[in-house]
């Protein structure tokens, strides 16, 4: 039972965490620190630096952190847990509008808004 609600916490809060992240992990790390460390205290202060220097050292994308305080929480299930709550959401708005926009891409406002676009990210 402890577990379960160990998981719906890191569920919870990393999916929220990822539609109001901009600019990826790393943006969210004061907060993550915060709930590991201050509200739950899953880590101490030092566990959570460790985890930040491997995530860091380690190759690939920077939410690795995410997986590693979801491991120190709840074990591999909370290593999965958290790390499709992370991504998870944002996945699921990026496939959404990149659908709607393909359905708007000849209207008249997509027009517009790729002609806008040209000169900061290129011609499309």
């Amino acid at each position: 039972m402890k577990d379960e609600a160990i998981l719906w916490t890191l569920a919870g809060h990393f999916a929220l965490l990822s539609l109001f992240a901009i600019g990826g992990a790393n943006a969210a790390m004061p907060e993550m620190h915060r709930l590991a460390v201050e509200v739950k205290g899953w880590m101490s202060d030092r566990q959570f630096a460790d985890l930040f220097a491997i995530a860091q050292v380690a190759p690939g994308p920077n939410v690795i952190i995410v997986t590693l305080i979801g491991y120190q929480a709840a074990g591999i299930a909370g290593a999965l847990v958290s790390t499709a709550a992370m991504c998870g959401p944002t996945c699921v708005a990026a496939y959404y509008i990149g659908r709607v926009w393909d359905r708007f891409r000849e209207a008249r406002c997509g027009a517009t808004q790729r002609r806008c676009e040209a000169p900061i990210i290129g011609p499309t």
